[in-house]
This record gives structure tokens, sequence and C-alpha cells, in this order.
């Protein structure tokens, strides 16, 4: 762990929080899709020390993972990028509607991560990039974590860098029954990664979990529980490709190119 500390501490130089709390509201918004009883259990079965988290948005996730276990650390990475105009994303949820104004205020985003997780500042490094970039600076400081949760691009390009980075690292993350309207992008490359790790791949609605261990009963039991969900998250994104849509509502082109045909939403 001694390496582990020397890493974290050259990091919280690298990416440090201010010196006073940000004077915006915090904005506790948790989207959790489903499945996070996956990784919840790992992180209490393991006891994993450093978790990275790629896509951390306002902290839902980070916050849960803290809970687990008062010895885990967070490097959270995020662009936190400026919003501005209507975007359909933020307009059609409620919290987004409540914090509009604030988000689209000069580094809104950003502000109202640092404030919610003020309180956890000690136990959370914040790191302002995308995760292609981010990595390799993480790498560089020796950093190694036990585990790496992505929630962020839905093609997956951040999972190869991991591979190639932190092949020791159990790789999990979001997004399995996400549909950009005409595939389910990121099954594909957690898939491919699986294959190149020579590990279990789990899945539960919509966490995914690359592992180094075969399925246990609890999480046999984790899976059962979301098969509900499950079902209903896929007929909901084939019945939103049927209308040109991906899984977030958005318009979409009818066709894409590059597509795995075994990841097709019509399989659904």
């Amino acid at each position: 762990m001694t390496e582990a500390f020397t890493a974290l501490e050259s990091l919280s130089h690298r990416f440090p929080w201010p010196s006073q709390r940000p004077s915006v509201p915090a904005v506790p918004w948790v989207m959790d899709y489903g499945g996070r009883d996956l990784i919840r259990h790992l992180i209490a079965v393991r006891q994993p020390r450093v978790i990275v988290e790629i896509g951390a948005f306002m902290g839902g996730s980070v916050r849960q993972w803290l809970a687990m276990s008062p010895d885990i650390k967070v490097v959270a990475i995020d662009p936190w990028p400026q919003i501005e105009g209507p975007d359909p994303f933020w307009d059609s949820h409620p919290i987004g509607r409540l914090h509009t104004g604030q988000f689209r205020e000069p580094d809104g985003l950003y502000l109202a991560f640092l404030a919610t997780m003020w309180d956890h500042r000690n136990r959370v490094i914040h790191a302002r990039g995308y995760g292609c970039d981010i990595l390799p600076v993480l790498h560089a400081h020796g950093l190694r974590p036990d585990l790496i949760y992505i929630d962020a691009d839905k093609r997956g390009e951040e999972i190869s860098i991991c591979d190639e980075l932190f092949p020791e690292a159990i790789i999990c993350g979001d997004d399995w029954l996400w549909c950009d309207g005409w595939c389910y992008p990121t099954q594909k490359p957690v898939a491919d990664s699986a294959r190149r790790r020579r590990r279990v791949l789990k899945t539960a609605s919509n966490t995914w979990l690359i592992d180094d261990r075969p399925w246990t009963a609890a999480e046999r039991m984790i899976w059962l529980r979301c098969l509900p969900q499950s079902f209903v998250r896929r007929f909901r994104a084939w019945m939103r490709a049927r209308h040109g849509c991906d899984s977030s509502g958005n318009p979409v082109s009818p066709a894409k190119n590059g597509c795995d045909n075994s990841h097709q939403v019509n399989e659904a």
C-alpha cells in the first residue's frame, strides 16, 4: 500500500481541490440504471482500496463505493463539459430542469460536482478530463487501481487502454443495455476485453463486470433479481430503436456502420 499512497499523494497535488467550497448548491443526482449490486457485492467481499471511476458526473456512484468501506479512495475522472443551449438529456430530467441555470453557468457541472462531493474531498481525487487522456497520467504517477468502473463513452474506448495499462485491475461499468438505435455499442469491447484477459464476463441489468473469479451463488441471485429490469430495458431499447431513437430518446440515423451483428438491438 506504500506505492498506492505515494501515487495518490502525487495525484492529489496534480489535481488539487480548491481551498474553499464553491458557493453553488450541491446536486445529489444518482443515475443508477440497474445492476450495481454486482459491484457493491464485489467491494464488500474483496475490499478494494483504490477505485478509479471514469464518468463521475455528480459523484452518485462514487458515494456508493465510498459507503462500502472507510478505507476506499476513489479517483473520479470526468470532463465536466460546458453545457450550452437546449439539450434533451438535461431538459428531460426533473433534476436537470431544476438545476438548468446552474449547470449552464461557466464550469457549472464541475463546480456542482465539487460542491456535492465536498465532504468527501479527503477520499476523492477529481481528475478533470477524458478517460483516454487521464488514464495514462494515472499510470505515469504510479497508480495501480484495484478496480476501474467505466460509465463514460458508450463505445468503450477506455477499455482497451485499461487492458494495456492496468491488466491486474478488475474492470466493470455501466451501459451494457444502452442502445444507439441500432446495436448495443458497449457489449463488443467488453466481450473482447474478457476474452483478452481470459476472465469471466458477468452482467446484471445495465451493469457489466470482467472478473477473475467464477460466478458465485450471491452473484447469481443478483442476476436473477435483475432479470425483470433487464427485459424491460431491452424492450424499451427495441421500441425506441423502432422509432429511430437511442436509449436516451435522442433521434439517430437509421443504420450504424461497424456494429457487430451479435449485439444488434433486434435480438432483444
